[in-house]
């Protein structure tokens, strides 16, 4: 009896997760960056410009432009603040509108063997323009959260190879409201496989493929993603 409960409670569960997804529209993307980084002492400063394609990479989804500064506690320890302007790609209205995010965050990090292992948690804030967003009727169409606050969770494994300038890794991260009206729920999960190659200390590239997928948003979408990013070291 309890392995037929067991086998009925599988098959309502994977029905209604494919009922979920058969709701959901897939999309797939290129996400490219460049960015520049300091190290001061236990300080490190950066700023990265990315920018974003989506409608299988017909159409901008959006450009961006951050500034970060992170402190290293003690060597597995570092927090953080960022500050992330951002150009998106309203398409509802054809308007690309002006976004602002600031993050807090703190990663913390643990080797074992060849192994590396690390935990980031991220406090995110964005802004959203809503004065271009006119109906037909003349009123505003403004969004349910705005200002949104995020709650990002990501657990992230790389493996070190002896003597080799490459380094494979693979994450997991998480993105949870904290202040829907209606009740706080996961909105995204993010999947990301990928390889980190340095290059004489101060050329770092970072090639991946990476699975985005909404839940519990009107409209979602699962973004199948090829990104690349370089940063240069100094």
């Amino acid at each position: 009896m309890n392995h037929l409960r067991i086998c009925t409670l599988t098959l309502i569960v994977l029905l209604a997760t494919t009922l979920a997804h058969s709701q959901t529209t897939n999309d797939f993307g290129i996400w490219t960056s460049f960015g520049l980084e300091k190290k001061l002492g236990k300080w490190d400063l950066g700023t990265e410009f990315e920018l974003r394609t989506m409608d299988n990479t017909s159409k901008i989804n959006r450009l961006s432009l951050q500034l970060e500064a992170s402190y290293a506690i003690w060597k597995p320890l570092k927090v953080g603040l960022s500050y992330q302007f951002i150009d998106f790609n309203d398409t509802k209205y054809s308007d690309f509108q002006p976004r602002h995010r600031f993050n807090l965050f703190a990663t913390g990090s643990q080797k074992l063997g060849n192994f590396n292992f690390s935990l980031r948690e991220r406090l995110q804030l964005t802004t959203k323009d809503e004065s271009d967003r006119i109906k037909s009727s003349g009123a505003i169409d403004t969004y349910k959260i705005n200002p949104a606050w995020i709650w990002r969770n990501r657990l992230k494994v790389s493996y070190n190879i002896s003597h080799c300038k490459i380094t494979p890794y693979g994450s997991f991260e998480t993105f949870y409201q904290l202040n829907n009206p209606d009740g706080n729920v996961f909105e995204d999960f993010r999947y990301t496989i990928g390889l980190n190659y340095t290059m004489k200390k101060k050329h770092k590239f970072d090639f991946y493929y990476l699975i985005d997928n909404e839940i519990n948003v009107k409209d979602p979408v699962r973004r199948f993603v090829v990104g690349v990013g370089y940063t240069y070291s100094f």
